[in-house]
């Protein structure tokens, strides 16, 4: 997979060579959640009462995306890395596209960064897309 990701209308690959794991796909495309109905319980009745008249909304979510990124040197390895990082701390918004999908996220946070080779390295990025709609 990986090489058609978009990150804030900028080929991920070409400019930090940042790619995609094919398991991190599933996240983009699953459907987000919804915000709790409007419900009233009642000791004096069975169940619960729902409004199912009203508009239903989505809920924010959060994304974990298994990404890697790779440079042909240890230098050029380097340069991605921290270019990445600052479109990452930098962007007051994170806006990602693969396979037709784009969402709006707020960067949180980069955990478990490994780096094979001095060339290649993974990492999870955690991401809130803060309104699912908004695609």
């Amino acid at each position: 997979m990986g090489k058609d990701l978009t990150i804030n209308g900028v080929d991920a690959w070409s400019a930090y060579g940042v790619y995609m794991d094919d398991s991190s796909l599933g996240q983009l495309l699953a459907p987000p959640p919804l915000k709790d109905r409007i419900t009233s319980s009642n000791r004096a009745e069975n169940g619960t009462r729902v409004v199912t008249a009203a508009p239903v909304f989505v809920a924010e979510r959060d994304l974990t995306l298994q990404l890697g990124i790779y440079g042909e040197t240890e230098g050029e390895f380097l340069s991605h890395v921290a270019a990445f990082t600052d479109v990452l701390t930098t962007s007051n918004e994170i806006v990602i596209s693969a396979a037709g999908v784009t969402c709006r996220c707020i960067y949180k946070s980069c955990n478990q960064f490994s780096s094979y080779m001095r060339g290649i390295g993974k990492f999870v990025l955690r991401l809130t897309e803060y309104n699912p709609a908004k695609r």
